[in-house]
Order: C-alpha cells, then sequence, then structure tokens
C-alpha cells in the first residue's frame, strides 16, 4: 500500500451492518425517539393522484409494520409526517386548489392525532402538516393542531414555491409559531429549476443544499432572532450546514461571524443519512451532543441506506450520557420546557 493511502472501510462496514440486521442483536439505542419518520396513507396518494402529482413508487406503510420497525430498532416513539410534497402547490395556486390543500392538511392531521396517536398511546406523535405557502391557512391550521389535537410541533419544507424559510412572505406565520412557542421541524425538498445529475436523483444530492439553504437564510433574515421562541429542529443534520456554516457567518455583511455561529448552534440536528464515519465527528464538533435528535427516515429512507446510519450511529464510540441525549433525552427535555410555559 503506498504510503499514506487510506483504506476503504465501507465494504467492512456494510457487511458488519448486514450481519447484526439479520442476526437481530442487542441495540444500544434502545429508548429512541424517531424523530423523522413518515406516514403515507392511501387516501394521501389517492389525493395526490387527483392533484396530477407523480408519487412514484412509495414504498408500502401501515400501522402494523410500522410498530414493527420500532420494536425492532428499539424505537419507542415515532413522531410521524407526510414528506415532500406535502399539500402542494402543484400545478396553480387557485383558491380550488388552496381550499383542497386546507381540507387535505386537516385531514392528514386528524388522521395521526386520532389513528395513530390516539389509538397507540405513548407510540406515536405527529409534526402537523402545514399549508404554506398559503400563510392564513397555514396560521388556522397551526393553532388547531398545536391546541386542539395537541402536536409535537409542525413539519415545514426548505422552501415553498421557491420561497425559503425566512422569506418576508411567512413572517406573519412565523409570528404565529413564535407565539405558540412551536417546534418546527424542517424537511428538505425539491429545488426550484433545478435538473438532477443523470443517474443522480434530487433527494440523493439536492435535498442536501436545500436544507442549508434553509437554514442559512433563517439567520441570514433574522428571522430566528425575530422569533426567538420557535425551535428549529433540522432533518438530515441540516444538510451542509455543519462543514460550511463558518463560511456563511465569515461572509455575512450584517451580522459577526459569531453571531452568526451562535444562532446555527441554537437548531437541533436530526442524525438520519449524516452519521458516517467521516461526518460524525463534525457534526459533535459543531453541534455537540446536547443538540443532536435521532431520525430515521423509515419507511422512504430504506432504499438509500437508513438502517446502515443507525448501525453506525450505535456503533460510534461516545459516552453513554451523549448516546442517549441523542436517542431520547434531548427531545424529551425540549418537550418539557415548553409545556412548562
Amino acid at each position: 500500500m503506498l504510503s499514506g493511502q487510506r483504506t476503504n472501510r465501507l465494504p467492512s462496514l456494510l457487511c458488519v451492518l448486514t450481519l447484526n440486521v439479520l442476526v437481530n442483536v442487542d441495540l444500544l439505542g434502545a429508548h429512541r425517539i424517531d424523530l423523522h419518520t413518515h406516514i403515507i396513507p392511501p387516501f394521501y396518494l389517492d389525493w395526490l393522484k387527483q392533484q396530477g402529482y407523480d408519487y412514484g413508487s412509495p414504498p408500502s406503510w401501515n400501522a402494523s409494520s410500522h410498530l414493527a420497525f420500532m420494536e425492532s430498532t428499539g424505537i419507542l416513539t415515532s413522531v410521524v409526517s407526510i414528506t415532500t410534497p406535502g399539500v402542494g402547490p402543484f400545478t396553480s395556486t387557485s383558491d380550488t386548489q388552496e381550499n383542497d390543500a386546507r381540507l387535505m392538511a386537516r385531514k392528514l392531521n386528524e388522521f395521526c392525532a386520532f389513528e395513530l396517536a390516539g389509538m397507540y398511546p405513548g407510540k406515536f406523535k405527529f409534526w402537523a402538516t402545514m399549508t404554506l405557502p398559503d400563510v392564513n391557512g397555514s396560521i388556522a391550521e397551526a393553532h388547531y393542531a398545536l391546541k386542539t389535537l395537541k402536536a409535537a410541533g409542525v413539519i415545514l419544507e426548505s422552501n415553498k414555491v421557491g420561497l425559503y424559510l425566512g422569506d418576508p412572505a411567512f413572517d406573519s406565520f412565523f409570528k404565529t409559531l413564535d407565539e405558540l412557542r412551536a417546534v418546527v421541524f424542517v424537511h428538505p425538498t425539491y429545488m426550484r429549476k433545478l435538473d438532477a445529475l443523470p443517474g443522480l436523483q434530487q433527494n440523493v444530492l439536492d435535498f442536501t443544499h436545500d436544507l442549508t439553504r434553509a437554514a442559512v437564510n433563517l439567520v441570514f433574515t433574522n428571522t430566528t432572532q425575530k422569533y426567538p421562541h420557535i425551535t428549529f429542529i433540522f432533518a438530515n443534520a441540516a444538510g451542509a450546514l455543519p462543514f460550511v456554516a463558518y463560511r456563511a457567518a465569515l461572509s455575512s455583511k450584517y451580522y459577526s461571524a459569531s453571531v452568526m455561529l451562535d444562532e446555527f448552534q441554537k437548531f437541533f440536528y436530526e442524525t438520519s443519512f449524516s452519521t458516517s464515519p467521516s461526518a460524525m465527528p463534525t457534526l459533535l464538533e459543531f453541534a455537540s451532543a446536547d443538540r443532536l435528535v435521532f431520525g430515521s427516515d423509515w419507511p422512504n429512507g430504506v432504499s438509500f441506506g437508513a438502517a446502515f446510519y443507525t448501525q453506525i450511529l450505535d456503533s460510534y464510540s461516545m459516552p453513554d450520557e451523549n448516546r442517549g441525549k441523542i436517542n431520547s433525552s434531548n427531545i424529551e427535555e425540549l418537550w418539557k420546557r415548553i409545556r412548562s410555559f
């Protein structure tokens, strides 16, 4: 081997992962709360077809298979949500489509509250679906979902019709979330006017960059300081943010680098697809174990190696206290603080 040449550990790691899954070894991560997991109810797929949206070939989902996955992975509670494209808009922003989106958001949120959280106490919570860019509809649904249905928070996509979180168009909605002391789970979506590279879907590579854009925009537009009672949790560890945070902070014309970095480090970072051997040290150094929370992206992430990343997290060398923070105690403490107000 040439001097300084590194061996590729990926094949051996994949072999270990496969073996562990097959023999169902004891999981170091027992007592997990999974903040990134999706539902795909048939009525939602039917509605997407009616809207002219091609979802492709979604993975199969039902409550029984979800509970079986949780048991196999040491997950006590799943916080569920729908994924991209949410409730649109798809081809227009007509009054009819806006009303359809509001009705579907309500149906999804009540399904999560009554058919999942209500039927399986302690097993399911949910991130409520909003109707952005319909601000008025989102304000109404946030009040209902958080106050009446007792949602754990709301899910927002990194951009809606090209408007990124932090855009002034969303200010009145964020003011409402601030007043409600809401937790916001930020999920990636498709970048507008961007063609994926041949053979590489946007959700493989470009979702990472869209999350990064949303995270930086929230800070650059002063949204995080203007609405300090909103807690942001970023899926997939906010994309590339841990790696480019200093570059972004040092480029700001309006705030000092230290202020920018302080705001970035107030975010929580969810671990799905972000715990590879090369990424985990950076994530822990940048965010610390106090700001990491567990997520699997099941069932959508199965084809992208979600189990691999969970296995790496379980085998990563760290104090047991830090592992417990990531798996459950960080989010449990956050929910306790919110309930105290």
